[in-house]
């Protein structure tokens, strides 16, 4: 390291001009120590606060979850009590005779006692008795509602728990706070139903009316299994809740097993803004998947930091500007002799060698300038000579570039254009006809029973055989606007402009004799010799023509031909 900072350095430093290493020394020299303990400074300060932070706002949480526990501990107390009543155990045990009277009695009873227990109370919105078969014993509910009850208690059945707290999804897709207690029989112990409350955020939401961390925090309980939000302040902070960010970073500490922790995550708080930071401290209501969580923007974070951080900015300028200053006047006493130097050397930058600079004594600024004034007249001379070379090597580079693309327009095995310059000649043409109004011809061709050809004769025929094609096709393309060309394969095209129909067709046919005149052996053939099938269509174009369409046009022809029998001409849209 130090003998590549020794190699290195000196030659860096020489690329600038000595005023400007001065200053920069000067500015190093004045601003380095002001700028470390500047930074040791904010970054204790800022790991202080959050260390405060973090450890307060965890106490909180923690507090919030106990209040939240109390809250679901009060109404598992009331709910108990009802469902060990007598008035419920009796109806429930009514309910479990086969008399559908009894049922009935059962069903209204139950009923009445819900609404007697928990109809005065704003806080529940939805109150239910289920059978041993988790059925809605309230024939009145909804049947949208009533899945989600049933689904809800058949999970909630599963645990080994009496007691199961969850979210409830109700029938306009909203979700609510459930809880479902399986009853059982005082006399045997026998599971005689259940019971299932849905209870509104409302209850447990003035938990947070006094927990406030500062503007722009906030606190809300949310199920970490599907990111359900549960409880959230009564006044809360619009677009800083349940960022989607949150719930992947809980979810993720949630599977490794923590309680209570700490995260940052990022968000975007309006759109068009970039994502501001924050951060979350989240603790576990006891016995349930819900966590409590309260977040807190960076930005307020660091506020406190942030001013320090600002004082020792405004002191950092001060000091940069004296050390400017005084950087600028010794560098200036330095640099003059050097000025005349630079001047001359700054004028070759436009290529102009001729410049000379005027000298006298022996020290070390003569010496400079004499092995200037003889590096000026080398350079001159060289660089003429560059201009020369440059200029021949150009000349050749333009002529290797003209080969390359020509190479790249053309199929090597057939030396016809390839399917790249069809390409763009098609959207050439059809562009150039759609204003022009002209007809344009495409015609799409296919080698009959080539596969069967290559299998039987081998492929090195077969490549002699698309030569003698393309040739065919070529010397079939007679003005500057026609174009033949390999499109794949078997498969060739050809492009005529100003072409009508039965000008195309006619061409067609004629490629299609003069193929079967050449009688190509074939004896996989029907006829014995090579053949093709053609595909001919014709459009006066317009601008919303493309040249997929247009190919498909003349490919289905093709297909039709060779549907037809093959060795033939079909025009696309004549039946």
């Amino acid at each position: 390291m130090r003998r590549l900072i020794a190699l290195y350095l000196p030659a860096l430093l020489r690329k600038i001009t000595i005023r400007y290493r001065l200053l920069a020394s000067f500015i190093l020299i004045s601003l380095t120590p002001l700028l470390v303990s500047g930074y040791i400074s904010y970054a204790e300060s800022s790991k202080a606060i959050e260390r405060k932070t973090r450890l307060f706002t965890t106490e909180v949480v923690k507090q919030i979850a106990k209040n939240v526990q109390l809250r679901m501990a009060e109404i598992e107390s009331d709910s108990e009590t009802l469902v060990l009543s007598d008035p419920v155990q009796s109806a429930l045990a009514r309910y479990a005779l086969d008399n559908p009277e009894d049922k009935g009695r059962a069903r209204a009873a139950l009923t009445k006692i819900l609404l007697d227990s928990y109809g005065s109370f704003q806080d529940f919105g939805q109150k239910y008795f289920l059978d041993r078969d988790n059925h809605v014993l309230d024939p009145q509910v909804f049947a949208q509602l009533g899945r989600g009850v049933v689904e809800f208690s058949a999970a909630a059945r599963t645990s080994q728990r009496r007691v199961v707290w969850g979210a409830l999804e109700l029938w306009d897709g909203q979700k609510t706070i459930a809880m479902v207690r399986q009853i059982y029989s005082k006399n045997d112990n026998r599971l005689m139903g259940s019971l299932l409350l849905g209870v509104r955020a409302a209850r447990f939401a003035a938990i947070f009316d006094n927990a406030s961390l500062g503007a722009g925090s906030d606190i809300f309980v949310v199920d970490a299994r599907d990111g359900t939000l549960l409880v959230q302040r009564r006044e809360r902070v619009a677009g800083v809740v349940a960022a989607p960010a949150l719930l992947e970073r809980l979810a993720a500490s949630v599977r490794g097993g923590e309680q209570t922790g700490f995260l940052a995550y990022q968000q975007t708080v309006a759109e068009g803004h970039p994502p501001a930071g924050y951060f979350a401290v989240y603790t576990q209501v006891p016995n349930t998947g819900w966590y409590v969580v309260s977040t807190l923007p960076n930005q307020l974070l660091l506020a406190e930091a942030q001013a320090v951080r600002k004082e020792i900015v405004l002191i950092g300028v001060i000091c940069f500007c004296g050390a400017l200053v005084l950087a600028y006047v010794v560098a200036r006493s330095i640099s003059m002799p050097l000025e005349r130097l630079a001047g001359a050397m700054r004028a070759t930058r436009t290529g102009d060698y001729g410049q000379r600079v005027e000298y006298e004594g022996r020290d070390e600024m003569a010496l400079l300038s004499q092995k200037f004034n003889e590096m000026a007249a080398n350079i001159r001379q060289t660089h003429e000579q560059l201009e020369s070379r440059v200029a021949e090597r150009t000349r050749d580079l333009e002529q290797a570039n003209l080969k390359l693309a020509a190479l790249t327009m053309t199929d090597p095995l057939t030396g016809i254009a390839n399917r790249r310059r069809f390409d763009d000649m098609l959207a050439s043409e059809l562009h150039r006809a759609a204003r022009c109004a002209h007809p344009l011809a495409l015609l799409m061709i296919d080698v009959d029973f080539f596969k069967s050809y290559n299998d039987h004769y081998g492929h090195q025929e077969g490549d002699s055989c698309l030569r003698k094609v393309a040739t065919l096709l070529q010397t079939h393309a007679r003005r500057a606007s026609d174009l033949a060309a390999r499109y794949g394969g078997e498969e060739f095209v050809m492009l005529a402009a100003d072409t009508d129909a039965e000008a195309a067709l006619a061409l067609a046919e004629q490629v299609r004799l003069a193929l079967e005149s050449l009688h190509l052996p074939h004896a996989l053939s029907p006829i014995g010799w090579v053949s093709i099938s053609v595909g001919v269509a014709v459009q006066v174009p317009d601008e919303l023509q493309t040249p997929e369409l247009f190919l498909r046009m003349a490919d289905k022809a093709m297909y039709r031909a060779k549907e037809q029998g093959r060795n033939q001409v079909v025009l696309a849209g004549r039946k």
